[in-house]
């Protein structure tokens, strides 16, 4: 059955499509360059209210010009087999292996393969849902390519703190294991000092979106030594952020070009909420936004007020924001040790 998706993943793929010919062509003297997702997903994705058919990334990545000239698609055994029959008879001529499995448990083999290739430009796209991957996966892929390498591969992820949200909602017994899978995906358990501050409400839902996402921004930087990391929210019909993009790059023309890139998706995205408006006419507003998952009635509904850029001349609704260290908050504390060895570290 094909997968239905909202016109926020439609924005998405719209960014990784445009980003995917300008790395290219930013990279056009290396000879080889490597593409790796990570959750490839079904070959078969139709827009939820339309029900137009949305071209998912093997597809956008492998019709990009110019294009990487190799690519490797992570998925699970339920979708791998189909995805590859549909690739195959496609794309005859593309140069891809989907690898069937836990991309977690499947990355050390892969990037040992490629090894020989550790000098190619790299891009990773890491489309989880929640917390799927690992941060010991986002450490590897970090360390992949050749020490003196001026960069390192592109990390291209998703972050859902709604999702998280959700997870750990209730009894901390009944939800212990998936307290484990979020502290597996920071690579720390100190994420817990931010859930403390939202389950005591010193901290508002769109703080706790905001802390969430710049915690993985900071470790990105401080942990693994991005230079630059950018963040931006995809948003539901009623302005509230559904989940982060966020992106880490190693080159400066990679970051200017996905900030660009960033400001026309939040150019986009007032027509894609009109329109999914338009379509969603006769459906109740909360089936549209089912997956957001965290008190959203706490909020009003809103748009993102508009700000005008340096000149007055036209209206910013996305600009690029530093991070910040997460133990600045006067509400962190150090009491979140690591009861199990895959913590990277105490502090933040």
């Amino acid at each position: 059955m094909a997968r239905e998706w909202s016109y926020w993943t439609s924005n998405k793929l719209n960014i990784l499509g445009d980003y995917v010919p300008a790395f290219n062509t930013a990279s056009k003297r290396s000879s080889e360059r490597l593409y790796l997702d990570l959750m490839a997903g079904r070959p078969e994705n139709v827009e939820r209210l339309s029900g137009s058919v949305i071209d998912g990334s093997p597809r956008r990545v492998l019709s990009a010009n110019p294009g990487f000239t190799r690519h490797v698609f992570f998925e699970l055994p339920a979708n791998a087999d189909k995805l590859e029959v549909v690739l195959r008879k496609e794309f005859p001529q593309a140069d891809f292996r989907v690898v069937r499995g836990d991309c977690n448990r499947t990355i050390g083999a892969v990037l040992a393969d490629l090894r020989p290739l550790n000098w190619a430009p790299t891009f990773v796209f890491i489309d989880q849902q929640a917390a799927e991957v690992e941060w010991e996966t986002l450490v590897r892929l970090s360390k992949f390519k050749d020490p003196r390498s001026k960069t390192k591969p592109e990390l291209w992820l998703l972050v859902s703190p709604a999702s998280l949200a959700r997870g750990v909602g209730g009894q901390e017994s009944k939800t212990r294991a998936f307290r484990e899978k979020i502290s597996r995906f920071y690579g720390t358990w100190n994420w817990l000092n931010i859930q403390d501050a939202r389950d005591a409400r010193i901290i508002t839902v769109p703080e706790y979106q905001d802390e969430m996402v710049n915690l993985i921004r900071f470790r990105l930087t401080e942990h693994l030594g991005y230079l630059h990391t950018e963040r931006i929210p995809m948003r539901m019909t009623n302005g509230h952020a559904i989940y982060d993009m966020v992106f880490a790059s190693d080159h400066d023309v990679g970051a200017k070009i996905m900030r660009d890139l960033y400001r026309q998706a939040a150019e986009r995205e007032p027509r894609m909420i009109d329109e999914a408006r338009r379509l969603a006419i006769t459906k109740r507003e909360e089936e549209l936004g089912k997956l957001s998952l965290i008190a959203l009635s706490e909020l009003p509904a809103t748009e993102p007020l508009p700000v005008m850029d340096p000149e007055g001349k036209r209206e910013v609704l996305w600009r690029s924001t530093p991070h910040w260290r997460p133990s600045s908050r006067k509400w962190w504390n150090d009491r979140h040790r690591p009861p199990t060895d895959h913590d990277s570290g105490s502090g933040d």
